[in-house]
């Protein structure tokens, strides 16, 4: 499982959890981003840091090439919103 973090966009929060999924759901939505891997720890962001999403995979959740820790996304909270929401209608046919 993953969890998707928000941070700053209209929340203008460091991180509002989003939501948690399976990773190979999420691997479906993140074939064509660009993915950062930011270590064991959330990462330091600042108030006047662009919106991005934050990628969480826990120690013994991890599959493939996904290792435990923290990935940066540097879509937006509204455009990677637009991406969950994608999935979960092909997933389930609505959100």
């Amino acid at each position: 499982m993953a969890k998707i973090f928000y941070c700053h966009g209209s929340t203008n929060r460091l991180g509002m959890l989003r939501a948690v999924t399976p990773l190979p759901d999420l691997s479906n939505v993140l074939s064509d981003e660009t993915l950062n891997y930011m270590g064991l720890s959330f990462p330091d962001l600042k108030q006047d840091s662009p919106p991005c999403t934050v990628i969480e995979i826990l120690l013994g959740e991890e599959e493939g090439s996904w290792k435990p820790g923290f990935y940066l996304i540097e879509k937006g909270p509204l455009d990677f919103e637009d991406s969950l929401r994608t999935l979960h209608k092909a997933a389930s046919g609505s959100i």
